[in-house]
């Protein structure tokens, strides 16, 4: 996750996330998107069985954080062990930083 901490502080551009072609390019699925983003927001994505939730305080990123979604309840989430985050950001590295890329200044 070291990687992405060059993202938290950045400004948060909404254009792309409201872009269906883009999420959908990079295999991310978002359900709630915002039309406009207010002082505080968590937007949260769904990448294969991981959510991935941004908060945004004052239009800027304050917070990535990855959860695994429990298949029986999807109300509950916990979070992924040591192994399970290399294995996921080994597959989803490259995506999700052009992702980061994409919707920063």
């Amino acid at each position: 996750m070291e990687k992405f901490k060059k993202f938290i502080g950045k400004p948060f551009k909404l254009e792309y996330i409201q872009n269906p072609e883009f999420l959908k390019s990079l295999s991310i699925c978002c359900q709630n998107i915002p039309e406009k983003i207010e002082e505080f927001e968590e937007i949260e994505f769904l990448i294969d069985d991981i959510v991935m939730c941004v908060a945004v305080l004052n239009g800027k990123i304050k917070r990535i954080m990855l959860v695994k979604l429990n298949k029986e309840n999807p109300d509950e989430c916990s979070p992924l062990t040591k192994e399970e985050l290399e294995q996921f950001l080994k597959k989803n590295e490259e995506k999700l930083l052009k992702f980061f890329e994409n919707i920063t200044l």
